[in-house]
């Protein structure tokens, strides 16, 4: 066991079975690969066989996924038998910056952290806001309002043994004018950060020195690579930018982009990390072999560095 445990994010979509017990016949009806996409039996296989201790949940997997488990401590178990943990789930804190809706977003919030109680997990990797487009830019008062109620919601979770960790998106209003200033505003005690190593150096941030920086609030990561190095606000902030038809992929597996996760494993050593690091693939045409290639370059190219 090492100082890192990887999890991997959801990003499977509908999965409409737990098991195919009749495979082989449910293969030939079209005899192609997507019979090996539409049960959770062999997705979390593939977790365990790639090396991913850990799955961490969407809030877009619910809706689907308790009926068909029944409650989230029956998807642990069905999960926990084939080497798998929920690490943490996913959370948009909408309307963070609007006064007016704080007992509305501070119920969401608590509703969320029980959610992953239920489910076993220690981590909620949440967006501190609404996208840019149509809510940014923010005033000052917005900004101070939206760490407040999130400070509210850390002191919650930290209750029940979760950490929350900010984790700002490139089209988000939190963003590159007042992304620090943000993360000061809220209360170190309650409130920890995951770095998405992607998303902030679309925004224009250096993520080894972003690490260097706030080590000491970050609990965990997002880990993906990117080839978008500090895209101008006109392209951030416009409508739905990260789910384009044009193309664009804004996401790569590490060591597929440009980013230097060499130099950020020497701090992680240097500090000592320990704990979950969700690897995040969305984007990709072919989820199994971004898990496979990232393993690969976690293993062999970083393990040397720091594991």
């Amino acid at each position: 066991m090492g100082n890192i445990k990887y999890s991997h994010m959801s990003h499977w979509k509908t999965i409409p079975y737990k098991t195919i017990p009749n495979f082989r016949d449910f293969y030939y009806e079209d005899k192609s690969n997507v019979a090996y996409y539409q049960d959770w039996d062999r997705i979390l296989r593939y977790h365990c066989a790639t090396g991913y201790e850990g799955i961490e949940i969407a809030p877009w997997d619910l809706a689907d996924m308790l009926p068909m488990f029944g409650s989230p401590q029956g998807f642990t178990e069905f999960a926990a038998e084939r080497g798998v943990a929920v690490s943490g789930m996913f959370h948009g804190a909408d309307s963070a910056h609007d006064r007016s809706k704080r007992d509305e977003v501070l119920a969401a919030g608590r509703q969320a952290v029980d959610t992953i109680v239920a489910f076993g997990g220690v981590h909620m990797n949440m967006c501190p806001g609404n996208n840019y487009y149509g809510t940014g830019p923010l005033t000052r008062e917005q900004v101070k309002d939206s760490a407040e109620v999130i400070t509210e919601m850390g002191r919650y979770a930290t209750d029940k043994g979760v950490m929350i960790g900010l984790h700002n998106e490139f089209f988000c209003a939190i963003n590159k004018e007042n992304h620090h200033e943000f993360i000061e505003l809220t209360d170190p005690r309650f409130v920890h950060y995951c770095l998405d190593t992607a998303q902030i150096a679309i925004i224009g941030d250096d993520m080894v020195d972003f690490y260097e920086q706030y080590h000491d609030r970050i609990c965990t990561f997002h880990l993906k690579d990117t080839a978008s190095i500090a895209v101008p606000d006109e392209i951030r902030y416009a409508q739905d930018v990260e789910i384009t038809d044009d193309g664009t992929r804004w996401f790569w597996e590490p060591g597929e982009g440009l980013l230097d996760f060499e130099g950020l494993w020497k701090l992680l050593k240097k500090y000592e990390f320990k704990g979950w690091m969700t690897i995040e693939t969305d984007g990709t045409p072919d989820l199994l072999a971004s898990m496979a290639l990232t393993t690969y370059y976690t293993k062999h190219v970083l393990g040397k560095i720091y594991e």
